[in-house]
């Protein structure tokens, strides 16, 4: 922060001297002389160039550590909101209707300076109220332990002659055929899981800290020599960061084979669980056995490629357990497997069980994964909560076992945040902004400054 504060404070006073040359040699009225530069000066470094340091590299670090990650659970409720509207009032989709006249005023009553009053001048002018198509209108809300989405807002009803709205005066006018209307088929098939207790899974992709990511210690991150070699051979996916169909995400990665399966589905389901119990968020690679001639070498390039600056703000996170599984029989089983979290420590008993108790195990969406399921109950106070079921998946019956997954505590490296530095590009822009609050600053002292000065010496 120093070395920000005294560049910013070099660029600040040769903008302050250029000035103070510039008004010098025009004997504007404005000029000021050496004991108000000094003045202006110090204000400037003790108050103004420190300030702005401050907040740009705090700036600076929270976009550093800002990263993004997966965050999974359930559907809880699917809301139908039927909203009653009204001329002038409630409802989206209206229409002008109803004329009525208002009066427009041109000029104000006013009294001159004679005392002689000049009345209210205007004009009428024919305005409109506005009246909607329908009697009501639907919104659709599906609300989960992640928030609340909003399916559809504010639709005609299914059949909109059957709701035709008439306004006080008898005026109604049929709905546009491009207007959305009915019931979206995405909130029906969420109300009919609600309704049978068998609540789908949700994913959202939110934002934490990752000081390891974000430091320049490179001992606390993955790394490989081979990254290059494996991507020209493309034996490496790219890890999924997008959201797709409101709240579902892809996290299965098919290298050279493809095993028979719903297998995305079923990873969202796992997720849901994860994500609620555990907070953690599973990325499975199923890739060809034959492929990879070294399964320790391949698997820890993958994981520290998923873990590079090339995919910036998405790399993966902390939250992550990453598990490939290789198969040699075109799909039937497991032939190996390895695992790794988003964090460099924590867990390793749980990855070396994976590592090697999936071998054998029939590769099959239901044998891998399960997936465990949440129900929806009551709790105590009679708000409706999400209980999970647990199957006989293996990788359900190891990431709840024994030695289940805990998510390792970003607090635990909150050492790496006195070494976290700005980018050569966040510091150009702390410097500019810097410049800018200068240039301001100076600016205020040359208008106000001079005058302000001479009148306390004057006294």
């Amino acid at each position: 922060m120093i070395s920000l504060i005294l560049i910013g404070a070099f660029v600040v006073f040769g903008i302050g001297l250029i000035a103070k040359f510039v008004l010098d040699k025009k004997e504007h009225e404005l000029r000021i002389t050496w004991p108000e530069f000094g003045i202006a000066a110090a204000v400037l470094m003790l108050i103004v160039i420190p300030l702005t340091a401050w907040i740009g590299l705090k700036v600076a670090f929270n976009n550093s550590v800002t990263y993004n990650e997966f965050w999974s659970g359930y559907e809880v409720e699917a809301q139908w909101l039927k909203i009653k509207t009204s001329r002038d009032g409630a409802g989206r989709h209206k229409w002008d209707c109803d004329p009525y006249q208002e009066w427009v005023v041109d000029r104000a009553a006013y009294t001159d300076d004679e005392g002689n009053y000049h009345a209210e001048q205007g004009h009428y002018e024919t305005r409109y109220h506005r009246c909607p198509y329908t009697t009501e209108e639907w919104t659709f809300v599906v609300k989960t332990t992640l928030g609340d989405y909003y399916i559809a807002e504010n639709w005609l009803p299914t059949e909109p002659e059957q709701y035709r709205y008439r306004s006080p005066e008898g005026n109604s006018r049929r709905a546009p055929s491009h207007l959305d209307r009915g019931v979206p088929q995405f909130w029906l098939r969420v109300k009919d899981r609600i309704d049978t207790n068998q609540p789908g899974p949700v994913t959202a992709r939110r934002t934490y800290d990752n000081y390891i990511l974000a430091s320049d210690r490179t001992i606390l991150k993955k790394y490989s020599a081979d990254i290059d070699r494996y991507k020209q051979s493309g034996l490496f996916p790219k890890p999924n960061a997008t959201v797709h169909d409101v709240y579902y995400a892809d996290r299965v990665y098919f290298i050279g084979v493809q095993p028979p399966g719903d297998w995305q589905a079923y990873a969202n389901a796992f997720d849901a669980a994860l994500g609620m119990e555990l907070q953690g968020d599973l990325h499975l690679i199923i890739v060809d056995a034959n492929k990879i001639s070294d399964p320790e070498n391949y698997s820890g390039a993958l994981f520290a490629y998923w873990q590079s600056q090339e995919f910036g703000k998405d790399a993966i996170s902390k939250n992550s357990i990453m598990v490939v599984l290789a198969t040699e029989d075109g799909g039937k089983t497991v032939k190996w497997a390895r695992a790794a979290t988003g964090m460099p420590r924590g867990n390793e008993r749980l990855l070396i069980e994976i590592r090697d108790q999936m071998p054998g195990t029939a590769l099959d969406p239901a044998s891998v994964l399960g997936p465990p399921r949440g129900e929806l109950v009551r709790d105590s106070t009679g708000k409706t909560v999400v209980r999970i079921i647990h199957s006989t998946g293996k990788l359900d019956q190891l990431i709840w076992g024994q030695n289940k997954f805990e998510r390792v505590r970003m607090k635990d490296y909150s050492y790496l945040i006195h070494e976290i530095e700005p980018t050569s590009g966040q510091k150009a822009w702390i410097i500019f902004f810097i410049a800018l609050g200068g240039c301001v600053a100076w600016g205020i002292c040359i208008a106000y400054g001079p005058r302000t000065y001479r009148r306390f010496k004057g006294r």
